[in-house]
């Protein structure tokens, strides 16, 4: 009886003193969106910076977004989240918040350059279809400069970096190459500025070891003949860095059309599907060193 006596009189006791602190402050205080602040983080030599956001244009829940297959942030509407990632090509995936898993393996793939920051908005085709557009430094900053930032959520992206990359580039095959060309005769002249100029680069860089030059193709016509161009044009961007004097190993690489850069394209026809597919056309160059 007495052991009854005390066990209730510290039941009520804990329940008074609970109800108390309860009622003057809350034990947990959770903010969904911080203050509009842009301002770049403390990244690592390896590493760059990717802000996504999202205005009030795309209809429906909250956007999950991922990085490599790792869940970064869930965007609400008129929010914006960012995160560290390593400087080189990244897979980025979105997807409705829905029952089950998110879309974790189809989606762009953006070379983030090194030690800089890259825009990327969330958009929304006429199907509800979810997809990426990268924006301009100037024009992205002015959308979210008042935009809050999301904090409902903890970013799992890992940026523990493999090799060290030194310097990285995405050539456009729109100023490389005329449309479906690929031989060192028909490099524009524009494109044989971008090569001079990052060769340029290259040989001031202490420390580099290798270049790999990977070549890729929008999505339209087969799978074989993409491949076979993408390697052509990455074949011939390497011997163009040759020529203009680079000594360093060099490696090209195609992928074919299997890392685009845009996805929105399948609904239009004929020249306007042609100009949007126009930055899956591109060859990348990446330098990797040590320091």
């Amino acid at each position: 009886m007495k052991r009854t006596l005390v066990g209730a009189s510290l039941v009520l006791a804990l329940t008074a003193c609970a109800t108390s602190r309860d009622m003057a402050k809350p034990l947990e205080v959770w903010h969904n969106f911080d203050a509009p602040n842009i301002s770049q983080p403390q990244l690592a030599e390896n590493q760059s910076m990717v802000v996504f956001y999202r205005q009030d244009d795309v209809q429906g829940p909250a956007v999950n977004v991922y990085v490599n297959g790792d869940y970064q942030a869930s965007l609400l509407p008129n929010a914006y989240s960012t995160v560290a990632v390593c400087a080189t090509r990244n897979l980025v995936t979105s997807s409705f918040t829905l029952p089950g898993f998110g879309n974790r393996t189809q989606g762009v793939y953006y070379t983030s350059p090194v030690n800089e920051v890259t825009y990327v908005k969330v958009s929304q085709d006429v199907s509800g279809e979810l997809s990426f557009v990268r924006v301009e430094k100037a024009i992205a900053e002015q959308a979210i400069a008042k935009l809050p930032r999301g904090t409902q959520t903890l970013s799992r992206v890992k940026a523990h970096c493999g090799e060290v990359v030194l310097a990285n580039a995405e050539l456009g095959a729109g100023a490389l190459f005329k449309f479906n060309k690929s031989s060192y005769q028909d490099i524009l002249p524009q494109g044989k500025k971008e090569i001079a100029d990052f060769s340029a680069k290259i040989a001031t860089l202490a420390g580099a070891t290798k270049v790999v030059v990977s070549g890729h193709t929008d999505p339209e016509g087969t799978a074989s003949y993409n491949q076979r161009l993408s390697q052509q044009r990455a074949e011939t961007v390497k011997k163009a860095l040759q020529n203009a004097g680079i000594t360093l190993p060099i490696e090209a690489v195609g992928y074919g059309k299997n890392q685009p850069v845009v996805t929105h394209c399948a609904s239009l026809n004929g020249v306007a599907k042609q100009e949007c597919n126009q930055p899956n056309r591109r060859v990348e160059i990446t330098v990797y060193g040590n320091k």
